[in-house]
């Protein structure tokens, strides 16, 4: 192999000059340092701090995170119908990048009170930006109205204590030309005081975790029409116990049976003593709504925190005990059948 030329030599020489850091001459001043090297993420060696990236959001420690890997997709109502509202206006590639942002954790703080959404966002900037969504609130006149209503019927209290919200709890208000989720966007004021367009990004992080917590907590959807879902329990609760005088019932009282005509001797109605009486098919079939573990639910929430209401986890243990049961008794029931067959 033929030897290296000179260009090549003091090529090589002076990549290595390079690499090492260049002597100073005695009363020199040092050289200036070189301003790339701190920026550069590719050649930062050991205690050189990287710089963030200028497209990312600046890191927040212990932020609120969206924890449904499903993301806002999939939901029941009210969180469905919330996130149409809240994410409203806003494209599906800011729509994108706002869900990147909640799954992050940019989210420092989030407040959801009758008086509206309250939430700050850490973006690019130094400081969070402020985001507020405040939709129009339900009077306190129409408030009385709608309790006075669910009042009546034993069905609402029973749902609501159970944590469950079914579209049947929009009748009353739409009774009333109310909504308990408003249809117009325009009736919702969503506010952020960064520059970008709005609806903007850091206004749809914040309605993806309102709508996740719409979805573990539906009484929210009343807080956000300003009358606090846990308020709402208890107006509703002393409501039924007034109009049914303290008295709890799952059933109503059956009417009292009318007093039978005196009997006449039986000379007297011999003809007529055999004929049947009214028709079964006769019979009046009404029956009320039957709501199941009724006494259960009208004890109210429990103090007790957790993932799940405890009434509705009672609900189910009584329900699989009862299954258990009757299929114990069942069992009791055919067990001297098959042992008379056995000892055939």
């Amino acid at each position: 192999m033929s030897a290296p030329d000179d260009t090549t030599r003091n090529t090589a020489d002076a990549a290595a000059n390079a690499a090492q850091p260049a002597e100073v001459a005695p009363g020199a001043a040092p050289a200036a340092p070189n301003p790339f090297a701190r920026n550069s993420t590719f050649n930062a060696g050991p205690g050189v701090r990287q710089m963030r990236r200028p497209d990312t959001p600046r890191r927040l420690k212990n932020g609120i995170r969206l924890r449904r890997r499903e993301g806002i997709d999939l939901l029941s109502w009210p969180a469905d119908a919330w996130c149409g509202i809240l994410l409203d206006g806003i494209v599906d590639g800011v729509k994108a990048e706002a869900l990147d942002y909640a799954r992050a954790g940019q989210v420092a703080s989030l407040q959801i009170t009758p008086a509206g959404i309250e939430a700050t966002v850490q973006g690019r900037a130094s400081r969070p930006y402020a985001v507020r969504i405040a939709p129009v609130a339900i009077s306190a006149a129409d408030w009385d109205r709608v309790v006075s209503i669910m009042a009546r019927e034993a069905v609402y209290s029973a749902k609501l204590l159970a944590g469950e919200m079914p579209p049947l709890v929009e009748q009353p208000f739409v009774s009333l030309g109310q909504q308990l989720v408003p249809t117009d966007p325009a009736t919702v004021t969503r506010t952020c005081t960064c520059d970008l367009p709005k609806p903007c990004k850091h206004i749809g992080c914040v309605g993806a975790l309102v709508t996740e917590r719409l979805s573990g907590d539906p009484l929210l959807a009343f807080t956000l029409r300003g009358l606090d879902g846990q308020r709402l329990l208890e107006r509703l609760q002393e409501a039924r116990a007034i109009a049914t005088r303290g008295v709890a019932r799952a059933h109503s009282t059956p009417p009292a049976v009318e007093r039978a005509p005196e009997a006449q001797p039986l000379e007297r109605c011999i003809d007529s003593f055999w004929r049947p009486g009214r028709q079964i098919d006769a019979l009046s079939d009404e029956t009320e709504p039957f709501a199941p573990h009724a006494l259960l639910r009208r004890l109210g929430q429990s103090p007790l925190q957790g993932k799940f209401p405890l009434v509705g986890l009672l609900a189910s243990i009584y329900d699989s005990i009862a299954a258990r049961g009757r299929e114990l008794k069942d069992r009791a029931a055919d067990a001297p059948a098959g042992r008379d067959e056995a000892s055939e």
